[in-house]
This record gives C-alpha cells, sequence and structure tokens, in this order.
C-alpha cells in the first residue's frame, strides 16, 4: 500500500513545489520506489516544472487533471483514476538510463471553482454547512486513495490555501512536510498549519503532543549562510519538528525548476544541490519507514 506525503504550509512562496517534485525525484532515482506526485495546487507548479508548458496544456486540453478527476469521478461514475495519471514525467533518469519512475496527476487552474461547484452539488443535499464540507473533503480523501495500490509513495502538493483538496490531502497523508523559509512570518504559517495538522486548537495543546509522535516535520528552505536564518531554525524547532536536512540558496535549486525535456542523471538536474537532495532523501526516508513500522505496531 502507498505511503501518503503532504507538502503543505498556510504560507506561499516557501518552496512546496519545489520540495515535492524533489522528493519525487529522490525517491524515484535514490530509493527505486514508484512515485505519484498529485498537483493540488491551482498555481500548478509541480505540473510545470515535471511536464512543461506543453506537457501540462495538452493534459489540461483533455480532460485530464486533478480537477477533471475530482468532478469526474466525485458522484461515482465507474471511471478508471488510472485514466487521469500521466507516467514517465520529468526530466530526470533512473541509473538504468530509463525515466525514473515518477507519476503525475496534472494540476489544474479551475480546481477551485470545482471544488465550489462540488459543494453547491451536495448543498442541495443538506442545508447544513459542516455536513455540506464535511462531505466533499470526505468524497476528495476517497478519490485520493485509489491510486495508492499502484505506488509505493503518493505525494501531495497542497494549495497554501485551506481548499477541500488540501484539507483531504492533510486528513490522507501518513506524514506531512512543511517547507518553511527561515523568518517570522513563516514561523508563524507553521504555527498555523501545525495545529490544523494534530487537529489542536492552540500551541499549548499542541506541546503537549510528543514532537516523536506527531504527523508532520518541517523542512528549513531558501536558508542563507546567516547566523539570522540558522537562530530562526533552531527557534522553530524548539516548537515543532524540524528535519536535519535544510536547503540552502543554491542555483541548483534554483535552475531546477525549468523543464528541460530530455532525461538526465539526478545529479546533472540538481547539479551544486545533488548532495542536498540526496541528503534530504535519506532522512526523508528514514522517517517514511520509521512511521510504517510504527503503523504496523499500533
Amino acid at each position: 500500500m502507498a505511503f501518503f506525503l503532504a507538502i503543505a504550509n498556510r504560507k506561499g512562496g516557501v518552496g512546496k513545489s519545489t520540495v515535492a517534485v524533489m522528493l519525487a525525484h529522490a525517491l524515484s532515482v535514490h530509493g527505486g520506489k514508484r512515485v505519484l506526485v498529485i498537483d493540488l495546487d491551482s498555481q500548478c507548479n509541480a505540473s510545470l516544472i515535471l511536464m512543461g508548458g506543453q506537457g501540462w496544456n495538452e493534459a489540461r486540453k483533455s480532460g485530464r487533471s486533478i480537477a477533471d478527476y475530482f468532478y469526474d469521478l466525485f458522484d461515482g461514475i465507474p471511471a478508471n483514476a488510472r485514466d487521469y495519471v500521466a507516467k514517465n514525467v520529468g526530466d530526470v533518469s533512473a541509473a538504468n538510463g530509463k525515466p525514473a519512475p515518477v507519476a503525475l496527476v496534472p494540476g489544474s487552474l479551475l480546481l477551485e471553482d470545482i471544488q465550489g461547484e462540488l459543494y453547491l452539488k451536495q448543498a442541495n443535499q443538506s442545508n447544513i454547512a459542516d455536513v455540506v464540507a464535511n462531505r466533499v473533503r470526505g468524497r476528495m480523501e476517497s478519490l485520493i486513495r485509489r491510486f495508492e495500490g499502484d505506488f509505493d509513495i503518493v505525494i501531495l502538493d497542497c494549495a497554501p490555501g485551506l481548499s477541500f483538496a488540501a484539507l483531504a490531502a492533510l486528513k490522507t497523508a501518513d506524514k506531512v512536510i512543511v517547507p518553511f523559509r527561515p523568518d517570522y512570518v513563516s514561523q508563524l504559517a507553521v504555527d498555523r498549519v501545525a495545529l490544523l495538522i494534530e487537529d489542536t486548537r492552540n500551541l499549548d495543546d499542541l506541546a503537549a503532543i510528543p514532537m516523536s509522535e506527531r504527523r508532520y516535520a518541517c523542512i528549513a528552505n531558501y536558508v542563507r549562510n546567516d547566523d539570522r536564518d540558522y537562530l530562526m531554525i533552531e527557534e522553530i524547532s524548539l516548537v515543532h519538528p524540524v528535519l536535519e536536512t535544510f536547503l540552502p540558496q543554491r542555483n541548483g535549486i534554483a535552475d531546477a525548476f525549468d523543464y528541460v525535456g530530455a532525461p538526465r542523471s539526478i545529479d546533472a538536474k540538481y547539479g551544486d544541490a545533488a548532495g542536498d537532495v540526496k541528503e534530504l532523501h535519506d532522512e526523508v526516508a528514514r522517517m517514511i519507514a520509521a512511521t510504517r513500522k510504527e503503523k504496523v505496531g499500533a
């Protein structure tokens, strides 16, 4: 069964999609895993990184995006979830030279509109807002889980807001990675998303949950070689579990956003950040293994 890994933060501009794609590449190449990325952000950055503008546009026009998937299958229409999956995406090759086993359910600019339409359809059956919202989110959870039999890892790239799709992803996730910039605005955003993930009312309630038992781990991104950044990371780590790996400001990470098309090695893709990618993979792989072990023993 697939392991569901959500990438989320209540704040935009913290590199969620970059981290999602980086982990997809690393888990497929270094870990040999079959990875699916589900792009739940209407900005579609993960899709553009993995298939380029032309590939994404073709998927959109053919009705094979995440918005189409939710809309088409929401009411139980007997369609095949696999029809919405683009296989062997990205411009990274595996060790054998073949495309890395990364697949994608492409994002859609219309995802927010589709969620609104689905809410209105459910509202015809009930006038209680919470009931309607729970139905929409619950149905999206079940649709997300349809992919768990075909992949080892499903990465859910979430939008920064509280959309039904993002809430469904957080509910579905076995673990949530929270990228953040080492600044005070990001610190507040991490606090907010942590309360949401752990379903707690305030930071005092959150503190009662041991860090080792929380469903999320944070990763510092865009880190400068600056004492202020390191102090902020340390400050956030006093309240939240933070990965030892951090992602510095490097050209290799910035340039990796560009889709080249022709497959190349993961080291060539990430250049001077290849070591950071491997380090991130190793730590996240250990985290996934530990979480799986805990679930088996529970």
